[in-house]
Formats: structure tokens, sequence, C-alpha cells
């Protein structure tokens, strides 16, 4: 019995390890929201796809329709590469975005257009990184701009909370 558990944990390990290594190209056919896209790889594949360790106001809260058209300009009919960091609830792979050279992930909060969702970027987000977004965020909230421009924004996290939207 104890001999099969452990061949499951260590499958499942395996399987994690396996997804953070996981690198796909391909072209943006979809924006959903400010944080979430969809893809189509070389080999006709659709992956749909949320941003990784940043978390967008919802599309009925104030600067959410922004966000998306944010994301939109960015990487719409663009290819991109995406890094595979997990799987979440709805099977979307989460992911680290980037086109050419830049992590469109982070330019969402440079832009004022997400949180650094901090729940679930500690212990899965590089130190490196994890400073660095929330540098972004600190520099986005001093100059007001995107959603910081609101006196008091509500947290996606929290509107979901109180309004039901998964």
């Amino acid at each position: 019995m104890w001999r099969g558990c452990l061949l499951i944990l260590l499958l499942s390990a395996c399987r994690a390890e396996q997804a953070s290594n996981t690198l796909i190209s391909g072209l943006v056919i979809k924006v959903m929201d400010g944080d979430s896209l969809v893809i189509r790889d070389d080999k006709n594949q659709e992956h749909q796809l949320r941003l990784a360790f940043i978390d967008a106001p919802e599309y009925s809260q104030p600067f959410g329709s922004e966000a998306r058209r944010h994301l939109d300009r960015w990487v719409y009919q663009k290819r991109v590469q995406v890094q595979v960091i997990d799987s979440d609830r709805y099977q979307r792979r989460v992911v680290v975005l980037h086109l050419k050279n830049t992590d469109i992930n982070s330019e969402q909060i440079k832009a004022g257009f997400a949180w650094h969702y901090q729940h679930f970027a500690k212990g899965k987000q590089s130190t490196v990184d994890f400073e660095h977004y929330q540098s972004l965020e600190q520099q986005a909230r001093q100059a007001k701009i995107g959603l910081w421009q609101e006196s008091g924004p509500v947290p996606p996290w929290d509107y979901r909370k109180a309004h039901k939207v998964n």
C-alpha cells in the first residue's frame, strides 16, 4: 500500500516539475481579459492560458476593460513564448508570457492594470522576480497610473469573493 502511495507521490512530483519546465510558442488568437488569453501553437492546438503571479481587475470592475485592452494591444495576433508554471482549476495553463524579451505579466503590473498576486507567487516565483513585480506595483501605485487612479481599488480576489465571481 505505502509503495503505491509513494509511486503516486513521485509521479505527481515529476509531473509538477515537468509542467514548470514546459515552453510553448504560439500565436495569440484571443485575449479574454487582463490576465487570460488563448494561443494557437505550431501544431494548430489551442491553449487557454492564465498569466502567472498577477491578478487583473475583473471585466465588471473599474479598469477591467482597460486591462484587457492593454494586454490585447501588446499581444493580439503576435507570436509569443510561454513558460508554463502550473495549471489552474479551470484546466488553463498558468504561465509567464513573453513577447520577444519582454515579460508581459510584469508589463500589466507596470501599466497599473494588475496586482502582483503575492498569495500565489510566494514559493513559485523566484526571489528576484518577486521583488521586481513588487517594485513595479509600488511604482504604479505611487504614480497613480491605471487602476491606482482610484482612491481604493478593490483587489480582484476580494471582488470575486464579494460577488461570487469564479
